[in-house]
C-alpha cells in the first residue's frame, strides 16, 4: 500500500512538470504565430493592391518598411519572364507604386558590405527595402562596438549613402 502511494507522488511529480512544460511550448507558438499575424496580413494587402496591375508571376520575399514621412511593402520576386524584381508599394492607397528590375539596384548582400566597410558594426540586425522622399533605399539597422543602435540609409540604385542615424 505504502509502495503505490509512492509510486503516485512519483508520477505526479515528473507528470505535473511534463504538462506545464508542454502548455509552455504551445504558449510560445501561439505567441509566435500570433505575432506573425500582423505581418502576414500587411503582405497580403500589398499583393491584392498589385493583383492585376504588376507582372509579379511569384515572389518570394517581403518587407516593411516604417519611415519617418510613410510606410512601404516591399515585395521581391519574379515576373512571367522569369526576371528578379522589386515591387515598392505604399501603404497609403493613393500613392504610387513602383516597380524595378532586382539587376537596377544593389543586393541585401552588397548592401550588408557597404555597411561593414563604412561603420564596422559589431552586429547587422535587420536589412530592408524601402522609400525615401520618392527614393528607392536599403536601410540596415545596426549594432556599433558599444552596442548602440544605429541606421544607415543608402539608395537602391548603387549604394550611395543618403542618412545615418547613430547612438540610439
Amino acid at each position: 500500500m505504502q509502495k503505490r502511494k509512492n509510486r503516485r507522488k512519483i508520477a505526479l511529480y515528473i507528470l505535473i512538470p511534463i504538462g506545464i512544460l508542454i502548455l509552455l511550448g504551445l504558449a510560445f507558438f501561439w505567441f509566435l504565430h500570433s505575432a506573425e499575424k500582423p505581418l502576414k496580413a500587411d503582405e497580403k494587402a500589398a499583393l491584392e493592391r498589385i493583383s492585376g496591375s504588376v507582372d509579379l508571376k511569384s515572389h518570394d520575399g517581403f518587407y516593411l518598411y516604417n519611415g519617418p514621412k510613410e510606410t512601404y511593402y516591399v515585395l521581391t520576386g519574379q515576373n512571367k519572364a522569369g526576371k528578379d524584381i522589386v515591387v515598392w508599394v505604399p501603404k497609403k492607397k493613393s500613392g504610387e507604386v513602383l516597380v524595378k528590375f532586382a539587376s537596377d539596384g544593389i543586393s541585401e548582400k552588397q548592401a550588408r558590405e557597404i555597411v561593414q566597410k563604412e561603420k564596422n558594426p559589431s552586429k547587422i540586425l535587420n536589412v530592408t527595402l524601402g522609400m525615401e522622399d520618392n527614393i528607392p533605399i536599403w536601410e540596415v539597422s545596426y549594432l556599433d562596438k558599444n552596442d548602440n543602435l544605429g541606421y544607415y540609409d543608402m539608395t537602391f540604385q548603387d549604394g550611395e549613402w543618403l542618412r545615418q542615424i547613430e547612438n540610439l
